[in-house]
């Protein structure tokens, strides 16, 4: 089982400085260096983004549909500011910490200016769905640091980019769209803190941590599902097509998968240890169920289970409030 570290000072950490060596532990410090280089401020950014479009304008029917969608978005962010903020002080490696580190300054940067900007617009958020709630709680209240990186690598990230893009290219609101590429491109560097450090900390479980983890991955995925269910007549109203988001977050997440594999030299088509996810085709047979291309061709059956699942997501939600 991977142990957080107990004693302090880590000496250790003097030894590994000294001695390390090799390609992957200098990206991780290069991370942490990307970050202070491709820093922005959020208030000059908005300012200059405002100016550029004549100020915020959104239109007064995708008021409410934006505000549901962000209340789940910006408490992801906050969510992966504590929780970058855990790994820094917590992962035992100095590079790991260096970017750890750098995230913690991103997720702010984009929390504030996130919460600013809805400030300017007028839009009061309402309280996150109870999927999206009992999502980041669970991964803040991660017993291990494996749960946590896992979490918020795979699912939060992954989640919030693949939004991200698709606000985007819906182009919702011009100033938005336009804040949103800063936020991406930050993102980028926190995908490749999983891509190069998680493998090394899966490495270090034991088969019970990994079943664990198959578990707690588990429970994400059902959460998002349902939490996604309860978002959808907010995308439809946003003109974002949910299945092509769905689709979106399934090639993020076996392009991350992928790399991590390549980062590891595992033969091509072997996933690394303790890695889970939908194969391609089981994601896409879950897409047909929950986005089909034409409703109206579903079979009776299949028109009837999707009509119980909406259901059990509804009741679902109102028993974790």
């Amino acid at each position: 089982m991977f142990e957080r570290p107990t004693t302090f000072p880590p000496y250790e950490l003097l030894d590994e400085w000294a001695t390390r060596a090799g390609d992957k532990t200098e990206r991780l410090e290069k991370l942490y260096h990307n970050t202070r280089d491709y820093s922005w401020d959020p208030r000059t950014v908005l300012d200059e983004l405002e100016t550029k479009h004549g100020g915020i304008q959104v239109p007064e029917h995708l008021r409410e549909p934006l505000g549901h969608l962000f209340s789940v978005l910006l408490w992801g962010e906050l969510a992966a500011w504590n929780i970058a903020a855990d790994l820094a002080r917590e992962l035992p490696d100095v590079d790991a910490k260096m970017a750890a580190t750098g995230q913690v300054f991103d997720e702010a940067r984009h929390f504030t200016v996130l919460r600013e900007y809805f400030r300017r617009a007028n839009i009061q958020l309402p309280r996150i769905n109870p999927y999206g709630e009992r999502m980041l709680r669970k991964i803040l209240n991660a017993p291990t640091i494996v749960e946590k990186l896992y979490g918020m690598q795979l699912t939060v990230e992954n989640m919030a980019l693949a939004i991200f893009k698709r606000i985007a290219a819906a182009n919702v609101e011009p100033v938005l769209t336009d804040l949103l590429e800063y936020i991406e491109r930050d993102e980028s560097r926190h995908v490749a803190l999983g891509v190069l450090y998680l493998p090394k900390l899966l490495g270090r479980t034991s088969a019970v941590d990994r079943a664990r983890n198959f578990v707690f991955n588990f429970e994400l995925f059902l959460l998002t599902v349902g939490g996604g269910e309860l978002l959808d007549p907010h995308l439809v109203a946003l003109g974002i097509d949910h299945r092509i988001l769905g689709v979106t977050v399934s090639k993020l997440h076996q392009q991350v998968t992928r790399r991590m594999a390549e980062e590891q030299g595992l033969p091509e088509g072997e996933a690394v240890r303790g890695v889970y996810g939908l194969s391609g085709r089981q994601h896409q047979l879950l897409t047909d169920f929950l986005h089909p291309v034409d409703r109206s061709r579903m079979s009776p059956a299949a028109r009837l289970a999707r009509g119980v699942f909406h259901e059990i997501a509804v009741t679902g939600a109102r028993l974790l409030h």
